[in-house]
């Protein structure tokens, strides 16, 4: 019926005894309590969810920040290991450049390392992967270089070998290449070698690979031995006291081909030794690279 009472019985009880509290409410009364109680235990709930929720995010973001910070550390020792990269980058290009230089090759600027395979690389030291990218590719470009040398000298190794590029004899140079007064008559002349001054009996060695096409007594020069190295060029060693090669015999550079004397027109114990190119004497010391060559 309308307005018909419900009633709701509520019991409280004690250690001692019991009581019951009757409450009597309409049902729209009843439903209105319902409702309030519903909505209560929704904020109750919904507040439980959002601490939930703002918990998760804050482990979340702390767990993201700590991760950050690991990741900053990490690209900061990479950003450091590319450094140190780049820095023997640069060392090695050096090293290539002299090897070229050795080969007969221009040497590369690094604008041209730089540029690489094509393109124009700029810098941009903010993106660490742009800075791997930008090495790997110079390292490509160095690693063509090296097998492009290494093929040259290769092919060159034979020329190399046959280059007059070592002093003959340990000794000190007392005449140089070049007009000087001759020491017998004074007059004003070519001098078309450089003299080598030893005690007699010390080692004279080949300067280059080669043949020997000469090896005997020549006016002026006394004993001496000449060595064909192809390509034009011949070298001379004059005043011997003793040769220890024959015509026709091949030698490498540094081997004993006689002993240092004073023989032919010398004043003194040494070694007087030439480069001849296509027969024109050319001054030996344009070829000596290797003047503190340590014989065997």
């Amino acid at each position: 019926m309308k307005g018909e009472k419900v009633r709701y019985i509520i019991n409280i009880y004690n250690l001692k005894n019991s009581k019951s509290v009757v409450l009597k409410l309409t049902k729209a009364s009843f439903g209105i309590a319902l409702g309030l109680l519903f909505a209560f235990i929704s904020s109750i709930l919904a507040g439980i969810i959002l601490t939930l929720k703002f918990t998760f995010v804050y482990v979340e973001n702390l767990a993201l920040k700590r991760q950050n910070q690991k990741l900053r550390s990490y690209i900061s020792k990479m950003e450091e290991e590319v450094n140190f990269i780049k820095s023997s980058l640069d060392s090695i290009f050096k090293i290539t450049n002299s090897v070229r230089i050795i080969a007969g090759l221009t040497p590369l600027s690094n604008d041209i390392r730089y540029l690489g395979i094509g393109g124009y690389i700029q810098k941009r030291e903010d993106n660490l992967s742009f800075e791997v990218d930008n090495i790997k590719r110079m390292l490509n470009f160095e690693m063509r270089d090296v097998e492009n040398i290494s093929r040259i000298i290769k092919e060159k190794r034979e020329d190399l070998e046959r280059m007059p590029s070592i002093i003959p004899a340990p000794g000190i140079i007392i005449s140089n290449f070049g007009y000087r007064n001759d020491p017998f008559t004074g007059e004003y002349k070519m001098h078309e070698g450089i003299d080598i001054a030893a005690p007699i009996g010390t080692p004279v060695y080949a300067s280059a690979n080669g043949v020997v096409i000469f090896s005997g007594y020549k006016e002026g020069y006394g004993l001496c031995v000449e060595i064909s190295h192809k390509n034009g060029i011949i070298t001379r060693y004059a005043h011997l006291s003793r040769s220890l090669v024959r015509v026709g015999q091949e030698v490498k550079r540094g081997e004993i081909i006689g002993k240092v004397g004073s023989t032919g027109r010398s004043t003194g114990s040494h070694l007087h030794y030439e480069v001849i190119v296509n027969g024109i004497a050319r001054n030996p010391m344009n070829y000596i690279i290797l003047s503190d060559v340590i014989y065997d």
